[in-house]
């Protein structure tokens, strides 16, 4: 059994980036978003699982090199007739067993794989570890622990399709930007690339970290 699970929720159509792409196969920086995203949790993950729709094509390693070894990838597709973020989450909870597991939509380039672990760290005793961060929930890089599987599933498969009225099942510890700033990569690490706009600002932020660097 993994201790811990990664779910890279990577099923984006990315309509509104209009470029004639699935979202994970966006390029920032000249890797895309699915390459970025594996290399964020591979290190923190003992096994990575990628959920997306059935059919939906993206091209998968079968394990990323990390310091501690290679991590295994493998792919889940979200139960059918069944559509959004929370049917990636339950795809990717209900593959496995795990002790605990934590999960990353593939369009938040800035996590950082420390700031994974800093939620994962802060688990203990409760279902899930969710980032607030400029007072917007952030359940696509949170911290779920096994006991979510059951309820999240359930919640799913009787015609809830809204992830944020299934983590109101949970008991969920929320960290509010204050908690953030404690955690590696602070409050905006968690910044969401949905619009060619916001791909526009990402890469102006990956040049500025290199010019500094």
């Amino acid at each position: 059994m993994a201790r811990t699970l990664g779910v890279l929720v990577a099923g984006g159509a990315g309509t509104r980036l209009a470029l004639g792409v699935p979202k994970a196969l966006a390029r920032l920086g000249g890797v895309t978003l699915l390459e970025r995203a594996l290399g964020i949790l591979a290190p923190v993950s003992d096994g990575i699982v990628v959920t997306g729709r059935a059919g939906l094509d993206l091209p998968l390693p079968p394990a990323v090199a990390t310091p501690g070894g290679a991590c295994p990838v493998r792919r889940a597709d979200d139960q059918a007739g069944t559509t959004g973020p929370l049917a990636g989450i339950v795809a990717g909870l209900e593959s496995a067993a795990f002790d605990r597991a934590i999960v990353l939509g593939v369009d938040l380039p800035f996590v950082e794989s420390a700031g994974l672990l800093g939620l994962l760290e802060r688990l203990s005793g409760h279902d899930a570890v969710v980032p607030v961060a400029g007072g917007f929930p952030q359940p696509l890089a949170a911290a779920y622990a096994a006991a979510a599987t059951a309820i999240l599933g359930a919640a799913l498969r009787s015609g809830e399709r809204s992830l944020t009225r299934a983590l109101a099942m949970l008991d969920v510890l929320l960290l509010d930007d204050d908690a953030l700033a404690r955690v590696p990569g602070g409050p905006g690490s968690f910044f969401n690339l949905n619009t060619p706009a916001d791909l526009e600002a990402a890469e102006r932020r990956l040049a500025t970290r290199g010019a500094s660097a």
